[in-house]
């Protein structure tokens, strides 16, 4: 009698089919932060390995000097961070024109260039013939789900990493167990004001957790996402609502209440630091709607599950004893908008 699931010397396309589908799915069940990448970038052609991007510096930004929402927000028009306009007392004087004069040119026009470099990621394991033919619990469908599961961590680390290295609004609280005081909430509130007045739309919808490139709508609103015991924490603070206190229908998976005007996503997969026996650092990144630009890790050609069956090695193994599986996906991402990320770093107890 034979065990296992032998698979001859292929598994054919709709096996093959099967195996990408398992693989994506539970890469996609296990990402949250690449969902909040919304502007699409296709693979680039086959003379570059770069993605690039085009944005402009606004035109109103590059005349209209003084505008105090910068004291808001910090940003830097030179590098095409957007800050809505308050336009000075009596700017409309500068653009009157005289009798029988068309004026002197105020506009202008500028295009900011940038680039990120699109790499494979991947991994890989052998399984032996013993393994296919004795050992009934190992089948090829369960080592595409498990390592659906480990990519799925390894790309949304990637994409939190991502967002915290270029955030454009950062307030860091050094005061022991800053989470639940005062001057948490106000850290929130004034992120709320710069992420505002950067321009930065509330997220009215994220990327579908599904294997298929798409998006679903959610209540407009920041997100923070937090670590899941730094959200513990956050319940401490008396400035902190619970979702119990006012779900009404359309939170969003792992929304564990609201502070100020940003909801609060709880993520074991958000920063965390050890510092010591029940003290922690933690990081709430605070993202508004269309910051970062990628190539998807949904769709077709990105993600793939590779399966090499026993004998295929040729000589290097001759008695045809060893196959391996593994996957492989691309990664390509820029944040090109960092004004619309923001972060606070904090202290916590537990």
């Amino acid at each position: 009698m034979k065990y296992g699931n032998p698979l001859g010397n292929g598994i054919g396309a709709e096996m093959q089919a099967y195996l990408d589908k398992t693989l994506l799915t539970n890469i996609s069940e296990n990402t949250i932060f690449d969902r909040l990448a919304t502007m699409q970038k296709p693979l680039p052609l086959k003379n570059s390995q770069e993605i690039r991007f085009d944005k402009w510096i606004r035109m109103a930004d590059l005349y209209l000097t003084g505008n105090v929402n910068q004291k808001f927000t910090g940003n830097d028009i030179t590098k095409g961070e957007e800050t809505l306009q308050n336009l000075a007392n009596d700017e409309y004087k500068n653009f009157v024109l005289s009798e029988g004069s068309s004026g002197s040119s105020k506009s202008r026009m500028k295009l900011i260039k940038s680039e990120a470099n699109v790499f494979s990621i991947g991994d890989w394991m052998p399984y032996t013939e013993e393994m296919e033919m004795f050992h009934n619990r190992w089948t090829v469908g369960e080592t595409s789900r498990q390592m659906g599961e480990m990519a799925g961590l390894i790309i949304d680390g990637f994409y939190r990493d991502l967002y915290v290295f270029g955030a454009g609004h950062a307030t860091d609280i050094t005061t022991a167990n800053g989470l639940s005081l005062p001057e948490f909430t106000k850290a929130c509130r004034t992120t709320y004001l710069a992420l505002k007045l950067s321009g930065a739309q509330p997220v009215a919808s994220i990327m579908t957790s599904s294997p298929n490139y798409g998006t679903v709508p959610v209540k407009a609103k920041y997100l923070g996402y937090i670590h899941t015991a730094a959200a513990e924490a956050l319940r401490d603070n008396p400035d902190f609502v619970p979702i119990e206190k006012y779900k009404t229908g359309g939170e969003m998976e792992g929304e564990v209440g609201i502070i100020g005007e940003i909801r609060v996503i709880e993520s074991a997969q958000a920063p965390l630091e050890y510092e010591s026996a029940g003290k922690y650092k933690g990081t709430m990144i605070i993202v508004g709607k269309d910051h970062t630009a990628h190539v998807p890790v949904r769709g077709k050609g990105s993600t793939e599950f590779v399966f090499q069956p026993i004998g295929s090695a040729g000589s290097s193994d001759p008695l045809k004893r060893v196959g391996t599986a593994g996957w492989k996906s691309w990664l390509g991402a820029k944040v090109l908008y960092p004004e619309r990320l923001a972060k606070i770093t904090f202290k916590f107890e537990l």
